[in-house]
Protein backbone atom coordinates (compact mmCIF):
# COMPACT_ATOMS: atom_id res chain seq x y z
CA UNK A 1 0.00 0.00 0.00
CA UNK A 2 1.66 2.88 -1.14
CA UNK A 3 1.66 6.16 1.91
CA UNK A 4 1.18 8.59 -1.49
CA UNK A 5 -1.40 7.87 -3.22
CA UNK A 6 -2.46 9.38 -6.36
CA UNK A 7 -5.96 7.70 -6.17
CA UNK A 8 -8.75 9.92 -6.48
CA UNK A 9 -11.07 7.74 -4.87
CA UNK A 10 -9.13 7.30 -1.75
CA UNK A 11 -11.09 8.72 1.32
CA UNK A 12 -8.42 10.69 3.87
CA UNK A 13 -8.85 11.80 7.30
CA UNK A 14 -5.80 14.11 8.56
CA UNK A 15 -5.69 14.36 12.56
CA UNK A 16 -3.37 17.12 13.42
CA UNK A 17 -2.48 18.04 16.58
CA UNK A 18 -2.48 21.47 16.61
CA UNK A 19 -2.62 24.26 13.71
CA UNK A 20 -0.21 24.63 11.66
CA UNK A 21 0.97 21.08 12.05
CA UNK A 22 -0.62 21.01 8.29
CA UNK A 23 2.42 22.70 7.17
CA UNK A 24 4.55 19.37 7.16
CA UNK A 25 2.37 17.86 4.89
CA UNK A 26 0.89 20.54 2.83
CA UNK A 27 2.21 19.80 -0.71
CA UNK A 28 0.40 16.93 -0.53
CA UNK A 29 -2.69 17.89 0.72
CA UNK A 30 -2.85 20.52 -2.41
CA UNK A 31 -1.90 17.50 -4.88
CA UNK A 32 -4.78 15.30 -3.13
CA UNK A 33 -7.45 18.59 -3.10
CA UNK A 34 -6.56 18.89 -7.18
CA UNK A 35 -6.94 15.67 -7.61
CA UNK A 36 -10.71 15.47 -6.22
CA UNK A 37 -9.90 13.45 -3.67
CA UNK A 38 -12.16 13.68 -0.04
CA UNK A 39 -10.08 14.82 2.27
CA UNK A 40 -10.90 16.34 5.67
CA UNK A 41 -8.87 17.62 8.55
CA UNK A 42 -9.21 17.31 12.40
CA UNK A 43 -7.22 19.40 14.74
CA UNK A 44 -7.55 18.51 18.31
CA UNK A 45 -5.89 21.57 19.64
CA UNK A 46 -7.03 25.31 18.42
CA UNK A 47 -7.55 28.35 19.82
CA UNK A 48 -9.43 31.20 17.23
CA UNK A 49 -6.36 32.87 16.49
CA UNK A 50 -4.56 29.70 15.13
CA UNK A 51 -7.71 28.21 14.42
CA UNK A 52 -8.07 31.21 11.48
CA UNK A 53 -4.59 31.26 10.65
CA UNK A 54 -4.69 27.22 9.61
CA UNK A 55 -8.65 28.04 8.17
CA UNK A 56 -6.45 30.33 5.64
CA UNK A 57 -3.87 27.83 4.75
CA UNK A 58 -6.30 25.02 4.48
CA UNK A 59 -8.11 27.64 2.10
CA UNK A 60 -4.80 28.29 -0.24
CA UNK A 61 -3.65 24.85 -0.42
CA UNK A 62 -7.73 24.46 -2.16
CA UNK A 63 -9.21 22.96 1.28
CA UNK A 64 -12.90 22.84 1.87
CA UNK A 65 -13.96 24.85 4.56
CA UNK A 66 -16.67 22.33 5.45
CA UNK A 67 -13.73 19.72 5.58
CA UNK A 68 -11.97 21.24 8.62
CA UNK A 69 -12.76 20.54 12.21
CA UNK A 70 -11.37 22.34 15.06
CA UNK A 71 -11.63 20.74 18.49
CA UNK A 72 -10.97 23.44 20.83
CA UNK A 73 -8.28 21.35 23.01
CA UNK A 74 -5.98 22.98 24.95
CA UNK A 75 -2.48 22.89 24.16
CA UNK A 76 -0.06 20.67 26.02
CA UNK A 77 -3.20 19.20 27.27
CA UNK A 78 -4.33 16.60 24.65
CA UNK A 79 -3.01 13.71 26.99
CA UNK A 80 -5.42 14.51 29.62
CA UNK A 81 -8.38 13.82 27.41
CA UNK A 82 -7.78 11.05 25.08
CA UNK A 83 -11.13 9.58 26.41
CA UNK A 84 -12.83 12.72 25.33
CA UNK A 85 -11.06 13.74 22.31
CA UNK A 86 -11.13 9.48 20.95
CA UNK A 87 -14.83 10.13 21.06
CA UNK A 88 -14.58 13.07 19.15
CA UNK A 89 -12.47 12.04 16.28
CA UNK A 90 -14.56 8.54 16.21
CA UNK A 91 -17.27 11.00 15.33
CA UNK A 92 -15.80 12.32 12.63
CA UNK A 93 -14.40 8.99 11.42
CA UNK A 94 -17.71 7.93 11.23
CA UNK A 95 -18.98 11.04 9.05
CA UNK A 96 -16.03 11.04 7.13
CA UNK A 97 -15.67 7.25 6.07
CA UNK A 98 -12.00 7.72 5.46
CA UNK A 99 -10.04 4.81 3.78
CA UNK A 100 -6.57 5.98 5.39
CA UNK A 101 -6.03 8.25 8.19
CA UNK A 102 -2.66 10.51 8.60
CA UNK A 103 -1.59 11.32 11.95
CA UNK A 104 1.93 12.41 14.15
CA UNK A 105 3.93 10.10 14.14
CA UNK A 106 4.45 8.42 17.58
CA UNK A 107 8.09 9.31 18.19
CA UNK A 108 8.57 11.23 21.59
CA UNK A 109 8.61 14.50 20.30
CA UNK A 110 5.88 16.23 22.07
CA UNK A 111 3.02 14.65 24.29
CA UNK A 112 0.67 16.27 22.11
CA UNK A 113 1.54 14.58 19.25
CA UNK A 114 2.31 10.68 20.76
CA UNK A 115 -1.47 11.77 22.39
CA UNK A 116 -2.90 12.49 18.88
CA UNK A 117 -1.17 9.59 17.90
CA UNK A 118 -2.78 7.47 20.38
CA UNK A 119 -6.36 8.69 19.75
CA UNK A 120 -6.07 8.06 16.04
CA UNK A 121 -5.34 4.41 16.52
CA UNK A 122 -8.32 4.01 18.65
CA UNK A 123 -10.57 6.23 16.77
CA UNK A 124 -10.13 4.42 13.61
CA UNK A 125 -9.60 0.56 12.50
CA UNK A 126 -7.97 0.57 9.32
CA UNK A 127 -4.28 1.85 7.60
CA UNK A 128 -2.32 4.88 9.59
CA UNK A 129 0.24 6.84 8.05
CA UNK A 130 2.68 9.03 10.21
CA UNK A 131 3.80 12.28 9.45
CA UNK A 132 6.95 13.33 11.14
CA UNK A 133 7.16 16.59 13.07
CA UNK A 134 9.75 16.37 15.22
CA UNK A 135 11.60 14.17 17.69
CA UNK A 136 12.84 14.02 20.70
CA UNK A 137 12.44 16.15 23.84
CA UNK A 138 15.62 15.31 25.11
CA UNK A 139 16.49 18.19 23.74
CA UNK A 140 15.26 22.14 23.17
CA UNK A 141 16.34 21.98 19.65
CA UNK A 142 14.92 18.78 17.72
CA UNK A 143 14.84 17.33 14.78
CA UNK A 144 12.00 18.21 12.44
CA UNK A 145 10.56 16.71 9.46
CA UNK A 146 12.46 13.71 9.53
CA UNK A 147 11.88 10.08 11.08
CA UNK A 148 14.18 9.25 14.07
CA UNK A 149 13.82 5.56 12.15
CA UNK A 150 13.34 6.12 8.60
CA UNK A 151 12.59 2.55 7.67
CA UNK A 152 9.67 1.90 5.24
CA UNK A 153 9.30 5.99 5.02
CA UNK A 154 8.04 7.18 1.53
CA UNK A 155 8.96 10.36 0.47
CA UNK A 156 7.33 13.13 -1.43
CA UNK A 157 9.79 15.63 -3.72
CA UNK A 158 8.19 18.85 -4.13
CA UNK A 159 7.73 20.34 -7.60
CA UNK A 160 9.39 24.17 -7.58
CA UNK A 161 6.25 25.67 -6.87
CA UNK A 162 5.51 23.95 -4.30
CA UNK A 163 8.53 24.58 -2.93
CA UNK A 164 7.51 28.28 -3.28
CA UNK A 165 4.26 27.61 -1.84
CA UNK A 166 5.57 25.59 1.62
CA UNK A 167 8.03 28.67 1.87
CA UNK A 168 4.96 31.21 1.63
CA UNK A 169 2.62 28.95 3.77
CA UNK A 170 5.40 29.31 6.37
CA UNK A 171 4.30 32.88 6.68
CA UNK A 172 1.38 32.40 7.74
CA UNK A 173 1.22 31.79 11.31
CA UNK A 174 2.26 34.91 12.68
CA UNK A 175 1.07 34.23 15.93
CA UNK A 176 3.39 31.04 16.25
CA UNK A 177 7.58 30.87 16.05
CA UNK A 178 7.45 28.00 13.29
CA UNK A 179 8.87 29.87 10.68
CA UNK A 180 11.95 31.09 12.67
CA UNK A 181 11.94 27.45 14.41
CA UNK A 182 12.01 25.86 10.70
CA UNK A 183 14.88 28.86 9.58
CA UNK A 184 16.78 28.15 12.23
CA UNK A 185 17.04 23.96 12.10
CA UNK A 186 17.99 24.25 8.41
CA UNK A 187 21.08 26.72 9.30
CA UNK A 188 21.77 23.79 12.27
CA UNK A 189 21.36 21.41 9.25
CA UNK A 190 23.56 23.32 6.66
CA UNK A 191 26.08 23.24 9.83
CA UNK A 192 26.68 19.70 9.71
CA UNK A 193 26.91 19.25 6.09
CA UNK A 194 23.50 18.10 5.42
CA UNK A 195 21.34 19.24 3.06
CA UNK A 196 18.35 20.91 4.43
CA UNK A 197 14.90 19.12 3.04
CA UNK A 198 12.12 20.92 4.84
CA UNK A 199 10.60 22.89 1.95
CA UNK A 200 11.77 20.29 -0.71
CA UNK A 201 10.36 16.48 0.55
CA UNK A 202 7.41 15.57 2.71
CA UNK A 203 7.61 12.29 4.49
CA UNK A 204 4.95 9.47 5.28
CA UNK A 205 5.47 5.82 6.71
CA UNK A 206 3.07 3.18 7.26
CA UNK A 207 2.58 2.97 11.53
CA UNK A 208 3.79 -0.72 13.01
CA UNK A 209 4.99 0.53 15.94
CA UNK A 210 1.69 -0.11 18.40
CA UNK A 211 3.04 -0.64 21.51
CA UNK A 212 2.21 2.63 22.98
CA UNK A 213 4.26 1.86 26.45
CA UNK A 214 7.86 1.53 24.78
CA UNK A 215 9.12 4.70 23.14
CA UNK A 216 9.47 4.34 19.03
CA UNK A 217 13.15 5.41 18.67
CA UNK A 218 16.21 3.63 18.37
CA UNK A 219 17.86 1.08 21.00
CA UNK A 220 20.00 4.07 22.86
CA UNK A 221 17.63 6.93 22.25
CA UNK A 222 14.90 5.02 23.28
CA UNK A 223 16.73 4.07 26.57
CA UNK A 224 17.68 7.66 27.10
CA UNK A 225 13.63 8.54 26.62
CA UNK A 226 12.26 6.28 28.90
CA UNK A 227 14.42 8.05 31.89
CA UNK A 228 12.93 11.20 31.11
CA UNK A 229 10.09 12.79 33.24
CA UNK A 230 7.74 13.21 29.75
CA UNK A 231 8.07 9.61 29.46
CA UNK A 232 6.77 8.75 33.19
CA UNK A 233 4.12 11.62 32.62
CA UNK A 234 2.82 9.40 29.86
CA UNK A 235 2.94 6.01 31.18
CA UNK A 236 1.57 7.50 34.27
CA UNK A 237 -1.52 8.66 31.51
CA UNK A 238 -2.09 5.52 29.80
CA UNK A 239 -2.10 3.86 33.42
CA UNK A 240 -5.31 5.75 34.07
CA UNK A 241 -6.76 5.56 30.56
CA UNK A 242 -9.27 3.19 29.59
CA UNK A 243 -8.57 4.00 25.75
CA UNK A 244 -4.68 3.12 26.52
Amino acid sequence: MRAFDPDPGLRWLFVFPHPDDELAIAAWLRRLHRAGASVEAVWLHSSPVREAESRAVWATIGGDARAATFLGAPTKGLLDRVADLTDRVRENVRRSRPDRVVTAAFEQGHLDHDATNLIANRAFDGPIFELPLYHTYLTPMPWIGRFADPTDEETLVLEPDERLLKKRLARGYPSQRIRWNLIWHEVRELSLGRRPTLASVERLRPQTHRDFRAPNLPGTLANRVARTRNWRRWVEALDGNPYA
